[in-house]
């Protein structure tokens, strides 16, 4: 739409009219200057080259044509840093164990009593379709809710749970 009032604009210009950082307006901009394929140069850049200025003029490539109706722009993966990837994983992690202690109680509910390896095979068909579980996490997550008084192993045969309500 900027382009309709304007022929070319500068990338500061962009900038301030868009209200991206400098990095943020970079990276969606690489794209349509044809970085990734040269080929769909919708947008023209002076100096030509890979870096991004403020100070570079931004203009339509008015040559530009293409057979599909719908253009498929590859957009820049952002590139994570290893505390934001951690951070991430951690989230992940914790809403994983929410998952699981809900699932092996909703089991023990139904079931009131069951062995551990029936109650392992029905927690990971719930939640086979959300995530692959692993057996070691749910075996820590079946300890965290005894210790915690939602279940208890019977007294004869340590392999069986109970549930507590």
């Amino acid at each position: 739409m900027l382009f309709n009032d304007v022929q070319t604009t500068t990338v500061a210009d962009l900038q301030s009219t868009t209200n991206m950082t400098l990095e943020e307006l970079k990276k969606n901009l690489a794209p349509l200057f044809g970085e990734a394929k040269p080929a769909k140069k919708i947008l023209l850049k002076d100096p030509p080259g890979k870096n991004i200025e403020p100070t570079d003029v931004v203009s339509v490539n008015v040559k530009f044509t293409d057979k599909m109706r719908r253009l498929k722009i590859p957009t820049v993966a952002s590139k994570l840093t290893n505390e934001e990837r951690k951070q991430s994983k951690d989230t992940v992690d914790e809403d994983r164990k929410h998952a699981i202690e809900a699932a092996i109680v909703r089991v023990m509910k139904a079931r009131k009593t069951l062995d551990h390896q029936s109650l392992i095979g029905e927690v990971t068909t719930q939640l086979i379709s959300h995530f692959k579980v692993e057996p070691r996490g749910v075996k820590k997550r079946i300890e965290e809710l005894i210790a915690r008084e939602y279940l208890e192993r019977d007294q004869e045969n340590p392999n069986m749970f109970k549930y507590l309500a």
